[in-house]
């Protein structure tokens, strides 16, 4: 016969306790001859624990165990498991809603199970609460995955050895959910069997309507820290920084490869970069840094000499820098693009080696300098490119300064590490660089960079156990560092303006998020994240299944870390899907995260090259989608470049040869599942192929046939710049033609209805008017004195040229002599 603890959590209890300890002692003397009913008094204040204590003088089988004051239902399971003694142990509540001689079933069961959990047949509870309890147990099931029908069914049966081994953490009513989930975890056999359950005769029920927020969030960080992002992972973590020191040879290895991958990086970004500025965002972006250093205004930023509050000035600082110390020239302009991609690439891979280790940041470096929207931007003139930079450091430093310190150490084989003085659980020094960041975001695109910041990091650390507790001083110590960099801009900008603060904070943030501007639909960015995250796109259904299933073995790879970086990308997706206004570039601030959650599952697919089955959807088919899709793209491209231009260079045709080619290829390569372990690496080249074609081949050649007045204008030779005639862009900004002309006085007249147009004309006699190609002839001649002739000049791009001539006067000896004539 086995021997058996019973543990009776009590609290408040007097009315029906020593009800409790006879029954309970009644049916265990029928099932053995050595058990202990162990009472654990939960800071009762109705004499609960004395009448518990009469008990134990008149039973040698009844123990007492008191807390002061009261801790909670799990801490009472956890002292009782503590305190057994016996062979297998049993608890179930102190309120006699159970027949406890059915507990020799649960005995018959334990000789084959680990873990044997009553369920209720028929529960005596009220419909609400019998209600709340089914959702209940839903969500159980689907957030932890615990598969049994009844988890808070207050009668189960442990091994007293399995009982040792699981872990409570929790002091609430999470407690059987948590002892459930440990044990399919740790792989303990579990069965169920029905008993019955009586209605509630004496005591109060201390579970109430207001204890459900406190079970509910309970729960949710149970699941997040045991469950998809488990702290037990950071020992595996602590295990792979003391094998980095056995394998110093292939992290130096993985280290001069992402010296490597910068430089070709650098190559891409930084070369090539002299083809004329694209229509409309890049010429507005290097017009207005052209006019701070022509009026030498760095204060106030200005499109065509006209205040421009749309977006704070850091972006076009740099881009005025860049023309002091190289010159006005498209390469100059996008030298900042450029080097803030570089900048986010070198990044990304450093932080995500202090995370991962270098392995990953290698491949995180491979996935983000790869993915089609990050490298677009990397050429182009946007303030996307430059927020992003520096979102992405204030997110990368505010978790290098609230997470473990342990696993804060870099992977390498180094004694050299960041170290910084701590503020309660926060390391000062990360902490201040991520003040500094935001504040330079904040420079760059306005309050975005604290929207996109709070959020991620307040909920990892409500949620995460293995990060630090903030309070407001955290806070306050950041809103500090970010004001100091941020506000003396705004503040001289309001004293030059008091309007200033209202159109800005207003109109082109309020407003815009309203959708005054570029206003999309809720799912625009679905589609724009699976464009923009190709090839790397295609790993999106296993990276699911990685992310959210409930293998052990993929639970125990995500780390806490990745839990940070879904918040960080989730939350940046979700923001820009509820705000109306959407533009494809919103997204690009989580482009390093998901890089590094991509570059973390990739590691783990390329590392079970042994095991084919394992991963090998993710290791070949979607390799080889990813690389027919890119081929696919490429003869596309190149099609249409062809038909849109009218043009078949060999050039192209080159291109348009070998991308057939390489379309045939990959689709004969689909049969072949031998080479499944090069499959990402051939993806990677194609990619990298398909980026260096479009963004050094065809963007150049698009912009050459579409610039107003760049160096391959026809425009140029068919207008007398050199004898300076005046010039008008209207109802478009046009910013590329006085940034080619390179000259102060040609005005803009956005508004077509007006006087502003006519005088214009009429003042200068003659003048070349750069016109939107949306304006009719007919309603653009309206506009301009009576007495004047319009006469198209060509077309380009967006625009119509047009010259507007006065009329010349009649003389009045001519009208004389035609009136004698009469």
């Amino acid at each position: 016969m086995p021997t058996i603890s019973l543990i009776l959590p009590a609290f408040n209890e007097a009315d029906v306790i020593a009800r409790a300890i006879d029954e309970a002692d009644v049916a265990l003397s029928q099932m053995s001859d050595a058990y202990e009913i162990i009472v654990v008094d939960d800071g009762s204040s109705d004499g609960t624990a004395s009448i518990v204590r009469q008990s134990a003088l008149l039973n040698d089988h009844v123990r007492l165990i008191e807390h002061s004051p009261n801790q909670g239902y799990g801490a009472a399971i956890r002292s009782g498991f503590a305190a057994a003694e016996n062979e297998l142990v049993a608890f179930t509540d102190a309120d006699c809603q159970f027949d406890l001689t059915e507990l020799d079933r649960f005995v018959l069961l334990s000789d084959r199970y680990d873990i044997v959990c009553g369920y209720r047949i028929d529960r005596k509870d009220t419909s609400l609460r019998c209600w709340y309890s089914k959702v209940y147990n839903l969500l159980v099931r689907r957030l932890l995955g615990v598969e049994v029908r009844d988890v808070d069914c207050a009668l189960k049966m442990f091994h007293r050895d399995v009982a040792k081994e699981l872990r409570i953490t929790s002091d609430g009513f999470l407690v059987n959910s948590e002892l459930l989930t440990q044990a399919k975890h740790l792989g303990h056999s579990v069965v169920e069997v029905g008993v019955s359950h009586r209605p509630r005769l004496l005591g109060e029920s201390t579970v109430s309507l207001r204890h459900i927020p406190a079970v509910l969030t309970a729960l949710l960080r149970y699941w997040w820290n045991e469950v998809q992002f488990p702290r037990t992972s950071l020992t595996h973590k602590r295990a792979d920084i003391e094998n980095a020191a056995r394998l110093g040879v292939v992290f130096t290895r993985d280290q001069w490869l992402q010296v490597g991958l910068l430089f070709l990086a650098a190559l891409f970004m930084l070369t090539n970069l002299n083809y004329p500025l694209i229509d409309r965002d890049e010429t507005r972006y290097a017009e207005i840094p052209r006019e701070m250093v022509a009026t030498g205004n760095w204060l106030l930023p200005q499109l065509n000499f006209q205040t421009y509050y749309d977006k704070p000035p850091l972006l076009y600082w740099l881009c005025a820098i860049c023309y002091k110390l190289f010159g006005v020239s498209e390469t100059s302009a996008r030298l900042v693009p450029a080097v803030a991609a570089l900048a986010t690439l070198a990044s990304t891979m450093f932080f995500s080696s202090r995370l991962f280790g270098k392995r990953i940041g290698l491949l995180a470096g491979v996935v983000l300098m790869l993915s089609v929207g990050f490298a677009f931007t990397s050429r182009y003139l946007l303030l996307d490119g430059v927020l992003s930079l520096f979102v992405s450091l204030s997110l990368f430093t505010a978790y290098e300064a609230i997470r473990d310190p342990v696993c804060g150490r870099k992977l390498a084989n180094s004694a050299t590490y960041f170290r910084f003085r701590r503020i309660g659980d926060v390391q000062l020094g990360w902490w201040i660089a991520s003040g500094v960041c935001i504040g330079l975001a904040f420079l760059t695109k306005g309050p975005i960079a604290v929207v996109l910041w709070l959020p991620p990091v307040m909920v990892m650390t409500w949620l995460s156990d293995a990060h630090a507790r903030l309070r407001w001083w955290h806070y306050g110590i950041i809103g500090a560092v970010a004001t100091l960099i941020a506000a003396p801009w705004f503040i001289l900008v309001h004293q030059r303006d008091p309007s200033f603060l209202i159109e800005f904070f207003y109109k082109h943030n309020v407003a815009r998020f309203a959708g005054e501007f570029h206003a999309k639909p809720f799912w625009f960015f679905i589609p724009v994240l699976l464009v923009a995250g190709h090839p790397w796109s295609f790993l999106t259904i296993p990276y699911a299944k990685f992310l959210f299933g409930g293998g052990e073995a993929e639970r125990k790879r995500r780390l806490p870390a990745v839990g940070y970086l879904l918040l960080w990308s989730g939350w940046c997706f979700t923001f820009f899907s509820l705000s109306r206004c959407k533009l494809p570039t919103y997204l690009l601030p989580a482009a390093p995260a998901l890089a590094l959650m991509m570059g973390h599952y990739l590691d783990a697919v390329l590392r079970h090259g042994g095991n084919l089955s394992r991963y090998f959807f993710a290791r070949f088919w979607s390799a080889r989608i990813a690389t027919a899709t890119t081929c696919f793209a490429g003869v596309a491209f190149v099609l249409f470049v062809m038909i849109a231009t009218r043009s078949a260079t060999m050039v192209l045709f080159g291109w348009a040869m070998f991308w057939t080619c390489l379309t045939m290829s990959s689709l004969l390569l689909m049969t072949d599942r031998s080479q499944a372990k090069i499959a990402w690496a051939s993806s990677s080249v194609v990619a990298f192929l398909f980026a260096v074609m479009v963004m050094h081949q065809i963007v150049p050649d698009y912009s050459r046939s579409r610039t107003l007045f760049g160096d391959t204008s026809p425009l140029v030779e068919q207008l007398p710049t050199e004898s300076h005639p005046a010039i008008a862009t209207v109802k478009h900004e046009f910013s590329g033609v006085p940034f080619y002309l390179d000259r102060n006085d040609i005005p803009n007249f956005l508004n077509l209805r007006g006087e502003g147009l006519s005088d214009f004309v009429a003042i200068h006699g003659s003048a070349v008017l750069i016109v939107d190609d949306q304006v009719e002839f007919e309603a653009l001649r309206k506009q301009l004195p009576s007495d004047s002739r319009l006469a198209e000049i060509g077309r380009r791009g967006a625009a119509c040229i047009y010259r507007a001539t006065m009329k010349p006067p009649v003389p009045r000896i001519a009208k004389a002599a035609k009136s004698s004539d009469r």
